[in-house]
């Protein structure tokens, strides 16, 4: 089925890799850094091996992801940290350790152009999330859980769309960062551009859609306590370059008159059979993607041995 999702696509070549590996390795062992305080210093390493290193046309391409309208850029083959630790499944681990990949990680951040920002009401304010099989989210539908199917959903879709220039811990973080670090449990995320639901969908129901007659409150990986609920508001409408974007969560939308909740139906019916990308994060990925305009999805699995679970790392930018 054809599709209207547009992914940049990349992988750094072996020799490149140990190169640009060992120089941020050179660069981060004369010093501790931790993410959430010395994230610029982190970023500007990064950032500087990734320009000596890196070939031409991929620093091109990261450099003009944000103007080109694409949904996604993929970067496979990052350098991966000999001493990795093991798989914090509690949530949190020791930053200082990671070191290597947040520099990496960060300094990507940084060639993108966009701001990488952490929130007060998830993951402790920590900036980078470890995303992993924690045993407290058993049966919980949330980037710490495994047992639960993560349907289709943009994050944070109980936060206002900001405008450029704005602080963006108030709004909906409009760019999701992710590098995997281990899943030899092979899990995918699933990934389905907006579009490709519109273009399924009857006027009468685009334009239910369209209404702000909908309540969508906080995930269940929020602190609830500091969250409400944002009430009157359309699922889809239109970004600045009039393209379409959306707010959701099966979990948390709710349709506010009958019309609204029919057409909500209808939206996670298509959902259903939308064309969408299976992307393994294997250790080395690097994943960036517009939170406005992708739809993104994890199913339910069986996570391996504790110490040597599925890990991802998330960072959230604008």
């Amino acid at each position: 089925m054809a599709s209207f999702r547009r992914i940049m696509r990349y992988r750094i070549e072996d020799s490149v890799r140990d190169l640009l590996g060992k120089e941020v390795l050179e660069r981060v062992s004369v010093t501790r850094l931790d993410s959430d305080i010395d994230d610029t210093i982190l970023a500007g390493i990064g950032a500087h091996a990734l320009r000596r290193y890196l070939p031409g046309e991929i620093l091109h391409g990261i450099d003009a992801f944000t103007s080109t309208g694409s949904h996604a850029i993929i970067l496979r083959n990052l350098p991966m940290q000999e001493d990795l630790p093991a798989t914090p499944v509690d949530g949190f681990g020791d930053e200082l350790e990671l070191a290597v990949m947040n520099a990496l990680h960060l300094g990507l951040i940084r060639l993108l152009h966009i701001t990488p920002f952490a929130v007060s009401f998830e993951n402790d304010g920590r900036l980078i999330r470890n995303v992993v099989p924690n045993p407290v989210a058993l049966g919980t539908t949330s980037s710490w859980g495994s047992d639960s199917e993560f349907f289709w959903h943009t994050d944070n879709p109980h936060q206002p769309f900001g405008l450029p220039g704005s602080d963006p811990r108030l709004y909906v973080p409009q760019f999701l960062t992710f590098v995997g670090m281990r899943n030899e449990e092979r899990v995918p995320t699933d990934m389905a551009a907006v579009e490709d639901v519109v273009v399924l969908l009857d006027e009468d129901t685009l334009g239910r859609l369209m209404a702000p007659e909908f309540e969508i409150g906080a995930p269940a990986s929020n602190d609830g306590a500091m969250t409400r609920p944002l009430r009157d508001t359309p699922i889809l409408d239109f970004d600045a370059e009039g393209r379409y974007r959306a707010r959701y969560d099966s979990g948390t939308t709710v349709g506010r008159t009958d019309s609204a909740t029919a057409a909500l139906e209808r939206w996670y019916e298509l959902l259903q059979k939308v064309p969408m990308e299976e992307l393994v994060l294997d250790p080395g990925v690097f994943l960036a993607f517009d939170n406005y305009r992708l739809l993104h999805r994890r199913r339910a699995f069986t996570p391996g041995p504790a110490a040597a679970a599925r890990w991802l790392r998330r960072c959230y930018a604008a």
